[in-house]
């Protein structure tokens, strides 16, 4: 996907507003191109996609963009995929358009029917799927006269299947209409909410001087070898960088000569990375397992070949010149194999 750019400097960094407890560390440029969307969008329209894996910062920065729309006085619309509802149709729709239904009687007699209905507002004959969409998009584009309006929708994958369709129709056709829809989605994650072609771009994991001084902000009495062992585990993930520490005692934190083989992982941890093994096919699986009982780290022990493709994508695993490893030491320490394994 392309990535919006532009010229507007980054915000957030250091801001008691964007960024209250320093965790947009290294995002300088991630806050850069989500500005621009807004600014541009606030003008304009248009949507904007971001994709990254569990725990990368998405929802982070969707928060960053609520707040530099909020400061310009923009109106905010916010949503966000719910496996609880996924088979409810139009639940998501429904979310996002429930502060805009007073407005409903300012639209077309047909309009204001079609979601009347969809919506359960009302009752009669279930409206078509394209005039439930156009009757959306002019909801949208009607609350945005007075002032920009921004659509925020966090993990589209879990929307269910007729608010996704009708949503991607709606981004697809704001343009000129000062709304703008800025959404995130774990990558590789199936989805009805078709965003191919629509701008955007993949959020990557902290490089490893970002991710050390995102340690040193949070954690700055962290011993050496417990500073580099984080680093090592966390693979450039913030989520990780910061629930790892907190998981360790106040000595382990403090010595870093008693750290145990498996970091403990926190609930939300666990829940993230075991999500990066759910679609994973069974034999892919199979070898991950094999590998934490293994306990060398070497999966060539394992005649793994080219069943670790969907692990490595996953940032499972990683090959290294023909030495394919698991991501951890010998006894299955690196969260991205260990936390999801275990998890």
């Amino acid at each position: 996907m392309g990535s919006i750019s532009g010229g507007n400097p980054p915000f957030g960094h250091g801001s008691s507003i964007n960024d209250p407890a320093g965790s947009l560390i290294g995002r300088e440029r991630d806050l850069a191109r989500i500005g621009t969307f807004v600014d541009q969008a606030a003008v304009q329209g248009g949507a904007f996609i971001m994709l990254g894996e569990a725990g990368v910062g998405k929802s982070v920065l969707l928060e960053a963009a609520a707040a530099r729309a909020l400061a310009a006085g923009h109106r905010m619309l916010r949503a966000s995929g719910s496996q609880f509802e996924a088979e409810l149709s139009f639940a998501g729709l429904h979310q996002v358009l429930q502060p805009l239904f007073t407005d409903l009687p300012n639209l077309s007699a047909p309009h204001e029917r079609a979601l009347s209905v969809t919506l359960g507002l009302g009752e009669g004959a279930p409206p078509g799927q394209l005039l439930v969409a156009n009757a959306a998009l002019a909801l949208l584009r009607q609350a945005a006269v007075p002032r920009p309006l921004l659509v925020i929708i966090d993990d589209i994958a879990w929307l269910d299947r007729a608010s996704a369709i009708v949503l991607g129709f709606v981004a697809r056709r704001l343009t000129g209409s000062r709304v703008g829809l800025l959404a995130a989605s774990r990558t590789g994650e199936e989805s009805f909410f078709e965003y191919g072609g629509l701008p955007g771009y993949e959020l990557q994991p902290l490089d490893e001087r970002d991710a050390a001084a995102l340690l040193k902000a949070h954690f700055p009495a962290l011993a050496p070898r417990a500073h580099q062992r984080l680093l090592a585990d966390a693979q450039g993930n913030p989520l990780a960088l910061l629930e790892l520490p907190v998981a360790l005692g106040d000595f382990q934190r403090v010595s870093g000569n008693v750290l145990p083989p498996v970091l403990p992982l926190s609930g939300r941890l666990q829940a993230v990375f075991a999500a990066r093994i759910k679609d994973l096919p069974a034999a892919t699986y199979d070898l991950l397992l094999l590998a934490v009982l293994d306990g060398t780290g070497d999966l060539n022990v394992l005649h793994a070949g080219d069943a670790l493709g969907p692990a490595e994508r996953a940032r499972l695993v990683r090959v290294e010149q023909g030495r394919q490893e698991t991501g951890l030491p010998p006894s299955a320490d690196r969260l991205g194999g260990g936390g999801a394994i275990h998890g």
